[in-house]
């Protein structure tokens, strides 16, 4: 019978199982044999004479292409460290993989917008959690999600807190309706908004400072696939993207924000800051 051994391997598995049922110490085995004591006591200490399997024990997913561009727009979108998107990656979209491997998909450092001061860093420097930034996306998706849809988000700097919501339609007062919404649950005093050059971020917000951001964007994001296949945990556009604006404000505390959550850091904030 043919037997297959390691390419460096020192021992025969007759060898191996002499190791093993032999009384003789460990120094002796190896003048014995012309091998080294680390060897006697590695086979002494196996039940089995075979080579261990050289594959790893953890297959390391291989994700998509359209998978990559998500998870690196969502790091642009949360300016998430890597721990904290991982959670985002595992939990929120379902999609299983390591920490080494994610950091491997992600786009260079110089290649990706710079996020600005957040947490108490942001606080020591005289910042205020005051001001919401609003985005808008298309969504060219397959007819299996039901075409075309629009992306809402907003979105507080300084503690990176976020409220999302996508709509199978678009309209003025439907964006207006959901700026109110967004308002209504940021656990933040909200003052001022700063919106992308998209027209249906024309928004009035009375009593608030509205000003353009200076950059133009890419208006959509097209799939070419349905959203279950690269979203394991999807159910339709609209829940998904409120899972993960729920799960990124109060799933993970994080260290810049003081180990709080996005969610609890602005409550923590606005508790702090009333008048006594």
């Amino acid at each position: 019978m043919e037997i297959k051994l390691h390419a460096n391997a020192t021992t025969t598995p007759r060898v191996r199982r002499y190791l093993q049922q032999s009384d003789k110490s460990d120094r002796d085995l190896a003048k014995e044999l012309g091998i080294s004591v680390t060897t006697v006591r590695r086979w002494r200490n196996r039940e089995q004479t075979s080579d261990r399997h050289t594959t790893p024990h953890v297959v390391h997913k291989v994700m998509r292409s359209e998978q990559i561009n998500l998870v690196n727009a969502l790091r642009d979108t949360l300016h998430a460290p890597l721990d904290e998107l991982l959670f985002m990656v595992n939990a929120g979209l379902g999609i299983t993989i390591s920490r080494a491997t994610l950091n491997r998909y992600l786009r260079p450092a110089h290649q990706r917008e710079k996020a600005t001061p957040q947490g108490k860093k942001a606080l020591r420097a005289g910042a205020v959690p005051n001001m919401l930034t609003l985005h808008y996306r298309r969504l060219s998706m397959t007819m299996d999600d039901g075409g075309d849809h629009h992306l809402l988000w907003a979105s507080e700097p300084l503690s990176g807190w976020c409220h999302a919501r996508v709509y199978s339609g678009i309209s003025l007062p439907l964006v207006e309706n959901w700026l109110q919404e967004t308002l209504a649950c940021c656990p933040a005093d909200i003052q001022c908004l700063k919106t992308e050059l998209v027209k249906w971020l024309e928004v009035e917000a009375p009593g608030m400072k509205v000003s353009r951001l200076p950059q133009a964007v890419a208006s959509t994001i097209t799939f070419t696939e349905a959203l279950r296949t690269l979203v394991p945990a999807a159910t339709e556009p609209d829940a998904l993207v409120q899972q993960l604006s729920v799960l990124w404000n109060t799933g993970k505390t994080q260290k810049k924000l003081g180990e709080s959550t996005p969610q609890g850091f602005l409550e923590v904030y606005a508790t702090a800051s009333k008048p006594r």
